[in-house]
Order: structure tokens, then C-alpha cells, then sequence
């Protein structure tokens, strides 16, 4: 039997190491309420949206920034009768898009996804390349919920903890924005529903809910291509073994999976080396899955899809109009699926076709 002198000794360690524990809470909760911008996090808000929204989703759309910056859910809910959610994050790998597809199913009776698949996310050869992109996504999400950590394990590991207890590793304000971020936080910053600081005039930018973004401008710089893909790997193995998982897990819940590429401007296509590969690759992958690939950057209908340089904010990226545009145009897409009609009629198979016979108006702009 230990002697009350060594008792007495071990609870004071134990107090002493739950003080120290409690100490290091506080004050990590001190320093990011003063240096850390979550106020101003598009994120942060799609993410409560997404959690409100609980148990009433059927719809739901995954993706970098070319989803949420594309499909609009509200006129996708107006033309199609659904409760749509955009769960875009700005340079969202294939992982996110695998995680936060858990995060829903585990909330919502989903009936379709659609996984917009721009090339880039694709061809990284793991998520720590980007940990940006996990941090934007796992700093929101739900405390209790294990896919957070099974990310951010997957991700980085250990290391990769520090910066959820310290996200001001990664998230630092900016000094120009204190003492107003403060006022923020502490009165209607986290408020539900407020818009306010995901609304940038001055940067053509606007959160408009449930996870859309609408864009102002046109580009600045013309339609250079950004990655050059290879012939014989248009896709990487990290980018292939997320797909594949996000496929496995849709088929688990008997969830329709589709997989969509927004609509890229046809010269930065053009500009892109070796973009049928991606092209080529995805559409196998599709119908050795039993899935749907659609790229509406080969869209034939120029009636219903006429797209030019006014549609996009930059090389890549459609504005607000262009995305009005597309999401109207995607509606009637699936409209047309839905009927039972064969919607293959709606897509070249090759970018070559679609530059010679239907060409948006980027087409020959550098």
C-alpha cells in the first residue's frame, strides 16, 4: 500500500499536469481569438450551412473552386425540385471531397453527387503537397466528428494536430484587419446566416449561401494553361485511389455518383498539354464503373451553353454570369438524364472536335 506522503505526491503531480494542461488550453484559445481570420472564411460558413442543413439534403456537389464557383444550388433547386448543397473549398483534393462526403452522408439521405474533377487536384501526388486545403476544411468541422481526424491524420500526421490546437500556424490575420476582426467576434462575426465578411466589393467576390460563390470581372491575364498533364498519367495514384474510394462509397449507400467538369474556357483547354488525356482517362474510368463523366468544357450546344470571355473572372475560373449560365445549362442536362434520354448527343468526345465544329468565344485568345 502506497504511504499517504507518496499518495499525496502523485495527486499533486497529477493536479500540477492537469493545471499546466488547462493553462496551455487557455491560452491557446487566448492567442486564437486574437491572431487567427475565421471571420472572413468562406469555409467556415458553407460548413455551418452544411451542418443546419441536417437531414435535408438530397443533392450534393463536390469540388475546388470550379465547383463552388460554378453550380449555383439555388437555381439548381428552382429548376429541379431538389435541396442542392455546394460543399466547394478552394483547392479541395480528391480527399476532402472523400471526407466531407462522409460528413454529409452521415447527416443527410443523399440521392445523387456530382464530383466536379478539375485536372490539377487530380495530379497531386499526395494531400501534404496542399495541407492548406485540409486545414480550410477540418478547422470547421464539426468537434465531435471522427472524419475531422481521420483527415488530418491522413493527411500530416501528427504534425498535423498542432495546427488544429493552433491554427494560427496557418490562418493568421492580417494586421490592417485588427482592431475590427476583434469587434467581429466578439458581436455578429459567427452569426448564422450573416454574409457580410464573405463579401469582398473591392476583390468582385460575394458569398451567396449554400456554398456558392459569385464572381465578378473577367480575366486579367488571358487563358494560359497552368499544368501540363502527361499522356501516360493524366492522373496520379493519389488522385486515382480517391476517386476510386469515392466511387466505392457511394455505391455502399446507394448514392448516385457523377462525375462533371466545369466548363474550362476553350483556349485554356487549348493551352493545356495533353488535356485529352484527362479527357480519355475519366471517361474510362466511368464506364468501367458504371458512372457518368461529364465535360462541359466539350459541350456542343452553343444555343444553350454559349460561353465567351465575359463568362470568366480568370484563366480557368467562370465569373458569376458564366456559372448562371452553366448551372442553367447542367440543369437541363440532368433533366434530359432524368427522361431517360441518351445525353451523350451533348459532349464531343474530343477537345479537338469541340475547337474545330463548336468553339466558345475564348477560342484563339491568349
Amino acid at each position: 500500500m502506497k504511504s499517504p506522503t507518496l499518495r499525496n505526491r502523485w495527486l499533486r503531480r497529477i493536479a500540477g499536469a492537469l493545471a499546466l494542461i488547462a493553462l496551455t488550453v487557455v491560452t491557446c484559445l487566448g492567442l486564437n481569438f486574437v491572431l487567427v481570420d475565421d471571420i472572413h472564411s468562406y469555409t467556415r460558413v458553407m460548413l455551418d450551412e452544411l451542418y443546419a442543413q441536417s437531414g435535408q439534403i438530397d443533392t450534393l456537389f463536390l469540388g475546388s473552386s470550379h465547383c463552388y464557383r460554378s453550380f449555383d444550388p439555388a437555381l439548381v433547386d428552382e429548376k429541379l425540385g431538389v435541396h442542392s448543397f455546394n460543399a466547394g473549398s478552394s483547392q479541395q483534393l480528391p480527399d476532402g471531397s472523400y471526407y466531407l462526403l462522409r460528413e454529409a452522408l452521415g447527416r443527410n439521405d443523399l440521392d445523387t453527387v456530382y464530383l466536379e474533377t478539375f485536372f490539377t487536384g487530380y495530379n497531386q501526388s499526395k494531400s501534404s503537397n496542399v495541407p492548406l486545403a485540409c486545414y480550410l476544411l477540418t478547422d470547421y468541422m464539426d468537434a465531435r466528428s471522427l472524419n475531422r481526424y481521420a483527415y488530418l491524420w491522413e493527411m500530416g500526421g501528427p504534425a498535423a494536430f498542432l495546427d488544429l490546437i493552433f491554427p494560427a500556424r496557418h490562418s493568421i490575420l492580417s494586421p490592417e484587419d485588427v482592431p475590427q476582426l476583434w469587434i467581429a467576434k466578439l458581436t455578429d462575426g459567427y452569426e448564422y446566416g450573416n454574409y457580410k465578411y464573405v463579401t469582398y466589393p473591392e476583390d468582385g467576390e460575394e458569398y451567396r449561401g449554400n456554398g456558392f460563390v459569385y464572381t465578378y470581372g473577367t480575366s486579367a491575364y488571358g487563358f494560359g494553361g497552368v499544368l501540363d498533364l502527361d499522356a501516360d498519367a493524366p492522373l496520379s495514384d493519389f488522385g486515382w485511389r480517391n476517386l476510386e474510394r469515392i466511387t466505392e462509397l457511394c455505391r455502399e449507400a446507394d448514392v448516385k455518383l457523377v462525375l462533371v467538369t466545369a466548363p474550362l474556357p476553350n483556349a485554356f483547354a487549348d493551352h493545356t498539354a495533353n488535356y485529352q488525356s484527362f479527357v480519355d482517362a475519366m471517361t474510362r474510368y466511368a464506364a468501367e464503373n458504371g458512372l457518368e463523366y461529364w465535360d462541359f468544357t466539350l459541350f456542343r450546344d452553343t444555343r444553350l451553353l454559349q460561353l465567351g470571355y465575359d463568362d470568366f473572372s480568370d484563366a480557368h475560373h467562370l465569373n458569376g454570369q458564366g456559372a448562371e449560365k452553366f448551372t442553367a445549362a447542367f440543369c437541363e442536362v440532368v433533366r434530359a438524364r432524368e427522361s431517360g434520354r441518351d445525353i451523350s448527343g451533348y459532349f464531343f468526345d474530343t477537345l479537338q472536335e469541340k475547337l474545330q465544329q463548336a468553339p466558345d468565344g475564348t477560342y484563339g485568345l491568349d
